[in-house]
């Protein structure tokens, strides 16, 4: 018995320190500001918009502010499925995602005759 509760309390401690190491690598994700670490990641966690497969990318970032410009690779991507799956809103042939929430503000810009996707993410310090 007393090994069953060792064992047991063992296989519990290693469950709470997976969740834990996956929660903090998650936060380190969405805390990063730069172009070079975790770039697609962030913006996905911090927009909810998935940047799907690319063939070009162009990010700055700079003083709370982060521009990212992708080129979908519309070989391997359906944009028509890609602009429905993301809840894109047509503004002047342009579609357009765009929030406020407490830690970020962005707008999203997918351009379907170019199959560019602009990302403007500004960082809020809370």
């Amino acid at each position: 018995m007393k090994r069953l509760l060792i064992g047991l309390a063992t296989i519990a401690l290693f469950m709470a320190m997976l969740y834990g190491g996956f929660h903090l690598f998650g936060k380190i994700i969405y805390d990063s500001q730069s172009c070079e670490l975790y770039n697609i990641d962030n913006i996905e966690l911090r927009t909810g918009i998935n940047v799907p497969e690319i063939s070009s990318t162009d990010c700055e970032c700079k003083d709370n502010r982060k521009v990212s410009k992708f080129v979908i690779d519309t070989n391997t991507v359906d944009v028509n499925d890609y602009i429905s799956r993301n809840d894109f809103t047509l503004v002047d042939d342009l579609y357009v995602k765009e929030n406020d929430t407490k830690n970020s503000t962005y707008k999203v810009v997918f351009n379907k005759k170019t199959a560019e996707l602009i990302v403007d993410l500004t960082y809020k310090n809370n």
